[in-house]
């Protein structure tokens, strides 16, 4: 028997579910599924010292994990706070991080216990008590964003200094995956409790490598090495800048200048241009975000599964790849790319482009000669140009696009606020499980769930993905999630994209992972290079 299947074996039989055993899965799903055969070289004799000068599109929605929104959030988020538990960049394994091992005593009990003498930047210790505090701010705070990640959580209790035991309502084996994200990145409470209204958007406080410094809006954040950090050694940098550029051939063009390091978040005609000078390193490199056009279905007109299922038919993705990736990113009907363990390759390209059959149901709809959709999209120029695009392809069926370019606070009230237009063109994805990217975006209360409206069958259906640990079981919930979302035409999926950076040869062991969630724990400066 393989390791792989043994591991599957002892989650099956096993009566206590615990790290050692979650990890080993945790290739399965995340590594020998996922990315076979790639790991990343290690740079020899790290140099400390140097501030890594970042350039990076869109001014975060906040630096509190759990009232951010964005996935370039994370560029800074993970500088500043630890998560409990970690993955690897390669392979998506989990590891440790501030909970040093977890065990399933039963398949509704998590129990996470954590490493001894972290403090937090404010010199507060790091305890059981300020695990609980957090994740009960996850579920319960009204400016939570990240409520439905934890929905299947009904308790969470400190029992010992360095011991946190969850109680689940019904069994979700996916949490420990979960709480690599926002609602494991623990904030800490004597920060929140002395803030006005416990606002912490723009004074972060964690445990991680990089201490807070300063936030100057659309033009700088800014941290500093944490001298007190619990990993000792680490990290090897003195600080970062994170430099804030909304236009993307600038942000580029300041690597290239040598103004800045390393630039996030690029599309691809900047890897394009950047791949023709000698210099430097651009990389395009496989990724779970997805662009899509995310739908309020509980209005007219895309209340109508045909409306939908039209647009949908009036796409060509082929298209799409080539002009607005050039190649780099993937058609899909889906969320997921080709290669991911959960993607089910019966409905990954459940709709080709067929303009006839679109036409065709949107008169059954109602809509013989076509109809109007007010749609949001970011006011940058590349998502102008990429909206543009798509409007085009709809057009050609007769669906006429009003499109408002907007500010994030629109983009807000489309999400948060019922009523504000009807679909907005919106880059998605990040999350490590994929039962938090369903969840997200169409769970009743999905932070991406324009409506908040949810069909019980697909409650049905995403909680049978929690239900097993073992990775075959796993994958077949989720082929039957996919086949229910996919035909029903709950969004209109485009392409996926890569997770594209471009930086100079200075930059040391440096890894953007398939979540675009960078770590700089490792990061060095190579100043002879």
């Amino acid at each position: 028997m393989s390791k792989q299947q043994d591991a599957r074996s002892s989650i099956i039989n096993g009566s206590g579910i615990n790290r050692r055993t979650l990890l080993a899965s945790s290739a399965v799903l995340g590594g020998a599924m996922l990315l076979p055969g790639r790991t990343f070289a290690q740079a020899s004799q790290p140099s400390p010292g140097g501030t890594l000068r970042i350039a990076m599109p869109f001014n975060p929605a906040a630096l509190d994990p759990i009232t951010g929104r964005n996935v370039p959030d994370f560029n800074a988020l993970y500088a500043i706070f630890d998560a409990l538990i970690a993955f690897d960049p390669a392979t998506l394994e989990l590891k440790p991080m501030l909970a040093k091992d977890w065990t399933f005593t039963d398949p509704k009990t998590l129990v996470l216990n954590l490493v001894d003498g972290v403090k937090f930047h404010d010199g507060t210790p790091f305890t059981a008590e300020a695990v609980k505090f957090n994740l009960d701010r996850s579920m319960n705070d009204p400016r939570s964003n990240v409520k439905s990640d934890l929905v299947s959580v009904a308790s969470v209790a400190a029992t010992g200094s360095g011991q946190v035991t969850i109680k689940l309502k019904q069994p979700n084996y996916s949490l420990p995956t979960i709480l690599t994200g926002r609602v494991g990145c623990i904030v800490s409470p004597a920060s929140i409790q002395a803030a006005a209204n416990g606002n912490v958007d723009r004074n972060p406080v964690g445990t991680g490598p990089f201490k807070f410094v300063e936030w100057q809006d659309n033009t700088l954040i800014k941290v500093a090495r944490n001298p007190d950090y619990w990993q000792k050694g680490l990290p090897y940098l003195d600080g970062i800048d994170f430099r804030i550029i909304n236009e993307l051939n600038t942000a580029a063009r300041t690597v290239t200048a040598g103004e800045t390091d390393l630039a996030l978040n690029m599309a691809a005609q900047q890897i394009a241009t950047a791949r023709r000078m000698p210099d430097l390193t651009a990389e395009a490199n496989p990724s779970m975000i997805f662009f899509t056009l995310m739908m309020n279905f509980a209005k007219p007109p895309l209340n109508d599964i045909r409306v939908r299922q039209a647009m949908n038919y009036a796409i060509n993705r082929e298209e799409l790849n080539k002009v607005l990736m050039l190649g780099l990113g993937q058609p899909t009907s889906t969320m997921f790319p080709k290669d991911f363990w959960a993607v089910d390759a019966g409905t990954a390209n459940f709709y080709q482009h067929d303009p006839e059959k679109a036409r065709k149901l949107l008169a059954e709809a109602g809509y013989p000669n076509g109809l109007e959709v007010e749609t949001w999209s970011w006011p940058d120029q590349t998502s102008i140009q990429r909206l543009e695009l798509v409007g085009n392809q709809l057009s050609q069926v007769g669906i006429r696009l009003k499109v408002t370019p907007s500010p994030p606070q629109v983009v807000n009230q489309f999400f948060y606020i019922e009523g504000k237009g009807s679909m907005i063109l919106n880059p998605q994805g990040g999350w490590l499980d994929p039962s938090q990217t369903y969840e997200r975006l169409f769970g009743a209360s999905g932070q991406f769930n324009a409506g908040k409206v949810e069909d019980p069958q697909f409650r049905k259906l995403l909680d049978a993905t929690g239900a097993s640990a073992d990775a075959g079981e796993r994958k077949a919930a989720f082929a039957a999630l996919q086949r229910f979302v996919v035909e029903q035409a709950l969004h209109l999926p485009l392409v996926t994209s890569a997770a594209m950076s471009i930086r100079n040869k200075k930059v040391k062991d440096w890894h953007y992972d398939r979540l675009h969630s960078p770590r700089f724990h490792r990061v060095w400066l190579d100043q002879n290079a």
